[in-house]
């Protein structure tokens, strides 16, 4: 979706204020998109409207699509690049967190997440980040807003990042027992990632599955699980804690959490980053032919 010029408009925007840097990231992106992000637009239109059953919300899905990622991208850069007085400066937080002890905070593949850490970590939480391994195949670009991210992690977490896969859980148990969090994203295929404690749930009328891994073993240690999502407002950064979820199995966990995040998906549709890979999310995809144009451009 994005290139070499758009990395360099990334890394200008880094160099600006929180609120000229969103600005330059939103401007840059709606005039220089062309017909790549009219394609992109297109298809997330269709996937939205097939998902959601909602002509105004698919609207505002594709309108906003492309500049969420852009934005949440920066986000990655200044992460790495700026101080920790400066990116908290620009930030604005909601909700209450829980008190100190094994903590789970979850959220969907949602645009304006990533300054949970630096906000966990200035409460003491002591968190880290499940996460996938690096993929091959990727442009420079992905590359580079991928490098930036680990390098945040590593630079400044006590833990920076647990990769899934063997040894995983075993790691996450140790640090949840001995009183830190862990940070994860749910919206994501289990076979896509060789995962294998998964389990059912319902999104917009529609069956999916899910990794519930990383909610058995919150269950299991009694860690709170707490929803999360950010966007931007006035040129700041946002970051909303939800309540702690109620449930203490993991299906009705999984349930729950899924309730939440549909309102959120409601409420924001452009910043759901996960709508040209619906149909690895549902058994069947909806609009997975639009996603499968752009994943083919």
């Amino acid at each position: 979706m994005f290139g070499d010029r758009d990395l360099a408009l990334r890394a200008l925007a880094a160099l600006l204020p929180p609120r000229s840097g969103y600005a330059l990231t939103v401007r840059a992106t709606e005039r220089l998109g062309g017909a790549r992000r009219a394609h992109v637009a297109a298809a997330v239109r269709a996937a939205a409207s097939e998902l959601l059953g909602d002509r105004d919300l698919a609207d505002a899905a594709a309108r906003g699509f492309v500049a969420s990622i852009a934005c949440d991208d920066l986000d990655a850069l200044t992460a790495f690049a700026w101080p920790e007085s400066l990116r908290l400066r620009g930030l604005d937080v909601e909700g209450e967190l829980p008190a100190r002890g094994p903590a789970v905070f979850v959220s969907f593949h949602i645009g304006g997440g990533f300054r949970i850490f630096d906000v966990l970590r200035r409460a003491g939480l002591r968190p880290t980040f499940l996460c996938a391994p690096p993929r091959g195949g990727w442009t420079r670009y992905q590359r580079a807003i991928a490098g930036a991210r680990l390098r945040y992690l590593a630079r400044t977490l006590e833990r920076p990042f647990v990769f899934t896969g063997k040894g995983a859980r075993a790691t996450l148990e140790e640090h949840l027992e001995g009183g830190g969090a862990v940070v994860g994203l749910l919206d994501v295929a289990p076979a896509t990632l060789g995962l294998h404690d998964a389990s059912e749930g319902e999104l917009f009328g529609r069956r999916l599955t899910l990794p519930v891994g990383l909610l058995r073993l919150a269950c299991q240690v009694g860690a709170a699980v707490v929803p999360y999502d950010g966007r931007i407002e006035g040129g700041r950064r946002v970051l909303r804690l939800h309540p702690r979820a109620a449930s203490s199995e993991p299906q009705a966990l999984l349930a729950e959490l899924l309730a939440v995040f549909a309102r959120l998906i409601r409420e924001r549709p452009a910043d759901w980053q996960a709508w040209l890979e619906l149909e690895t999310l549902f058994a069947t995809g909806a609009a997975g032919e639009a996603a499968g144009l752009v994943a083919g451009a």
